[in-house]
């Protein structure tokens, strides 16, 4: 074999293994960049639906509020989250300023002693948002996922405001559009002689408190 052929096999080989190291410290470092978070039971979820009360002459909102927060995510530098990524809220734990109307909503709609948690799985992060997220950063963005209540799952998008000050990250999540009882296998509320009608529209907004890496 001629100087000039082996010159040419290992200048080839240098090309090869040099590419190949580029590739593999790539897949490493985005590997490396995607961020876990741990939510705290500091989260809550506030539902909001419209009634008529047989004691009132005008509409207003039944507001209940969970809280009971568990769960961790870890989104990947393209948006996507990785395996396992959920939030689940104790919905048992739903209160609002009535407690005839809790416990009605619990047993009636909710039938919690079946199904006592409400499950969030976020798959897609998009618009607004820059990955990965800056140790002090602020940013608006749409997030889609499969939300799961009274046993039924369905994909729903909520609009995200968040902050991120190091390791602790707070968001503001709100369900955009809005869902109805029966997407979710429910039964509209109904309470002959106190509540004259319900719209057939829940409100959802979520506020999440979560721990993470410092940098």
């Amino acid at each position: 074999m001629s100087l000039r052929a082996v010159t040419r096999i290992l200048a080839v080989t240098t090309v090869a293994l040099v590419a190949t190291a580029c590739a593999a410290a790539s897949t490493a470092t985005g590997a490396s960049s995607a961020l876990t978070w741990t939510v705290t039971d500091t989260s809550k979820v506030t539902v909001r639906v419209r009634e008529q009360l047989a004691s009132l002459t005008f509409p207003s909102d039944a507001v209940l509020v969970a809280t009971g927060a568990k769960g961790a995510f870890t989104v990947n530098d393209d948006g996507t989250f990785a395996p396992g990524s959920q939030i689940t809220f104790d919905v048992s734990s739903l209160t609002s300023d009535q407690s005839q109307r809790d416990s009605f909503v619990k047993q009636s709609v909710l039938n919690t002693r079946q199904f006592p948690t409400a499950t969030f799985v976020p798959t897609k992060a998009t618009g607004g948002l820059t990955l990965p997220l800056a140790a002090t950063a602020h940013a608006t963005f749409t997030l889609t996922g499969k939300l799961t209540i009274h046993g039924t799952t369905k994909d729903v998008t909520f609009t995200v405001d968040c902050t991120r000050n190091g390791s602790d990250l707070t968001a503001t999540a709100t369900l955009a559009p809005t869902v109805t009882f029966g997407d979710f296998g429910m039964q509209q509320p109904a309470a002959p002689g106190r509540v004259l009608s319900v719209v057939d529209e829940i409100k959802m907004t979520v506020d999440l408190v979560a721990t993470g890496p410092k940098g």
